[in-house]
């Protein structure tokens, strides 16, 4: 049976405090550097730490959170995938963030969509059949400055961009793919197949360089052949 709970997170100045919130769940905090514990014995370790540059996959954090831990999940708001460290920050107040140790966690669902945990690292699965799926990577990458016209040195400074990578994981098998047509067809093992999807992909409107689209893709592709890799 799965139990909902739900946590706030609130300023914490000093350790050992305790409080019910408005929906009943009695919520201990101990030392908020390290643990959030609730009063089911439930804890999510972490740390509070400063606001900072890293990079968030949502633009804000006014954001429904669902954490998937064993067979319980626990509803919170103020959530966000931080992309330079591949983990879960949680927003305090305008200058605090609570960051969630995930090696506990099982996967996280933010505005509906589901990021899970696979190996170390936590992958946006767009995808999920048995033991396929089809994940999305959010990732960092870095642009340089533009090169100076008299070539010595770059105008501006580096920026740090958010980068998505996509894979496809049947089992133990990992394969990154692009966003392009002449990767998915490689994915099948004859013409006949190729021309059924190509078929499939003009009668549906879609588009092998859009990620909604290569959902739809990837659905007709295992549907009619049991396989994605």
């Amino acid at each position: 049976m799965k139990i909902n709970f739900r946590i706030n997170i609130i300023i914490i100045l000093f350790y050992g405090f305790c409080y019910n919130n408005a929906f009943g769940q009695h919520i201990t905090f101990k030392r908020i550097e390290s643990r959030l514990i609730t009063n089911e014995g439930i804890e999510f370790v972490g740390d509070l730490k400063d606001k900072n540059s890293d990079l968030y996959s949502f633009p804000d954090w006014n954001n429904q959170g669902v954490i998937f831990l064993d067979s319980n999940r626990y509803t919170l708001s103020n959530i966000n995938f931080n992309v330079s460290t591949n983990t879960f920050d949680s927003r305090i107040n305008r200058d605090k963030l609570f960051s969630f140790k995930t090696n506990e966690i099982d996967s996280v669902l933010i505005n509906n969509l589901l990021f899970k945990k696979i190996g170390t690292s936590f992958y946006e699965v767009l995808f999920e059949n048995g033991d396929n799926l089809l994940l999305k990577k959010h990732d960092i990458t870095f642009k340089n400055g533009v090169e100076n016209r008299l070539g010595v040195g770059t105008l501006g400074k580096t920026k740090t961009l958010i980068a998505y990578n996509y894979l496809i994981k049947s089992g133990d098998l990992f394969k990154r793919i692009e966003l392009n047509k002449s990767s998915i067809v490689s994915l099948l093992e004859n013409d006949k197949e190729i021309d059924e999807l190509d078929n499939f992909v003009k009668d549906q409107n879609l588009s092998y360089k859009k990620a909604d689209d290569i959902i739809l893709i990837f659905k007709f592709i295992f549907k009619n052949y049991n396989k994605i890799i």
